[in-house]
């Protein structure tokens, strides 16, 4: 680990008063971010990059891989590829287990590893895919992220975070990313007061949550007749959004804006100021919806499935890669310029599903996300939930996988439920599926 890797990793661990002068003394984000991401972003609010310059980064790496990567080159060497057209006809469709069952030949033969960082998929289906990811995507996924946050008033400004951190107390400060942190797992009343005191004497006009932690917030806001004039809007994020939970926060006056995105960062949509369906950032990488006979869906209120290809990753190019997310189609003018497709009730692989402690307080399947070593080591995982305060995670455990591993997903889940509640880590050979052969991460019998 470098200095700069220890210091990210570790000045949180300093005193929140230190760590506040030390964001009121970040003015410069290309210091933090680096003056490519900053630049990234400022194209993307001056909206330059034009349908033919994706069309060419789409030919571009669509060539790479047949020239590069074995699973292309095997199957498409023989194939010329000169327009989008025909990279829709001649390429077939991947998806999750047909790059699982042959990992090594997404890869790029010619990678020079120490640029790129493995990954995995959340394993909400089950068992992850392994990932390659170049270290420099922060360019463009938070340049990204940062130029859509733009538009409802953020400038490298202070954010409350209240998505999947367990603390000891109370918040945490991070001067670096300019991060009020609060623990994700305590969605009570004490610890929303917190919440919102902290925000409203440090003037914090921004909280990036969960739909549903966002829900809870607003709801104790709403109860409680406090003063929101201050905040600008919710970033919400990596559940599906429910209508009652946005119009619940937009009751309050504050927008809401929500991100889709997935670990293979081949898609990125999201809502405007103006607007509650979600835009297609094209530059972000090339977009498809498909109908169930895998035919690109082109007229409204039709629900298909999202179907990205990377621009960006040339390491380990996903191409046409089936995502599992539904989403409907509809067009729209908007008052924000965007113009053309767009996408309505996104169904994403998250599904916010809550996990309940003895006292009725829950997390959700979001918030117990493992660690990326551990995902590694297993087939399969799934939780079931017949009692509150009481939680059964069944593994399908790996070739890798040992005793040391089940402790520390034992212990992974323990901190992340309430102190009183019972956590069994069971092994088994496989998972349980519905009627219809779909997977369900949480089996519960919870009302």
């Amino acid at each position: 680990m470098n200095v700069k890797e220890y210091i990210l990793k570790n000045i949180i661990k300093l005193p929140n008063i230190l760590n506040i002068i030390l964001l009121k003394l970040n003015r410069f984000p290309e210091l933090v971010y680096g003056k490519a991401c900053v630049e990234y972003k400022q194209k993307i609010i001056s909206n330059k990059t034009s349908f033919d310059d994706i069309k060419n980064k789409v030919l571009e790496i669509v060539q790479y891989s047949i020239n590069n990567v074995p699973y292309y080159n095997k199957k498409y060497h023989a194939n010329e590829i000169k327009s989008l057209d025909d990279f829709c006809i001649k390429f077939e469709f991947i998806d999750k287990d047909i790059v699982m069952n042959d990992y090594v030949s997404f890869v790029d033969v010619h990678i020079d590893k120490s640029r790129f960082s493995k990954g995995t998929t959340g394993g909400t289906s089950g068992k992850p895919l392994q990932l390659l990811m170049p270290k420099s995507r922060h360019i463009v996924e938070l340049g990204t992220v940062h130029a859509l946050w733009s538009a409802f008033g953020y400038n490298y400004s202070k954010r409350a975070v209240l998505r999947n951190h367990k603390l000891s107390g109370d918040f945490l400060v991070n001067p670096i990313t300019k991060e009020f942190i609060f623990d994700g797992f305590e969605l009570n009343d004490e610890n929303f007061s917190i919440l919102y005191s902290v925000m409203r004497k440090n003037n914090i006009e921004f909280l990036q949550c969960y739909p549903s932690s966002g829900y809870e917030f607003a709801t104790y806001l709403i109860k409680n007749r406090l003063d929101v004039g201050f905040i600008k809007a919710f970033f919400v994020s990596s559940e599906n959004v429910l209508e009652h939970q946005r119009e619940l926060v937009k009751s309050l006056g504050i927008n809401y804006f929500s991100l889709y995105g997935h670990s293979e960062k081949l898609v990125m949509a999201a809502n405007c100021p103006h607007s509650d369906y979600y835009h297609v950032v094209s530059s972000y990488g090339y977009f498809e919806l498909v109908n169930e006979d895998e035919k690109v869906i082109s007229d409204e209120g039709v629900i298909g499935e999202i179907v990205g290809t990377t621009i960006n990753n040339f390491g380990f190019p996903l191409l046409r890669y089936k995502t599992g997310d539904f989403a409907e189609y509809i067009k729209i003018d908007c008052k924000c310029g965007y113009k053309g497709m767009a996408l309505r009730n996104v169904y994403g692989r998250w599904s916010g599903d809550k996990i309940y402690n003895y006292d009725g307080s829950f997390v959700t399947t979001t918030a117990l996300n493992l660690h990326n070593d551990l995902y590694s080591v297993i087939d399969g995982l799934q939780y079931i939930q017949n009692n509150k305060g009481e939680l059964t995670v069944n593994i399908i455990p790996g070739n890798a996988y040992t005793d040391s591993h089940e402790s520390r997903i034992h212990e992974h889940f323990k901190t992340k439920l309430n102190d009183d509640a019972v956590v069994m880590v069971r092994k088994v050979d496989s998972l349980t599926r519905q009627i219809n052969g779909k997977f369900l991460l949480l089996l519960s019998n919870i009302k």
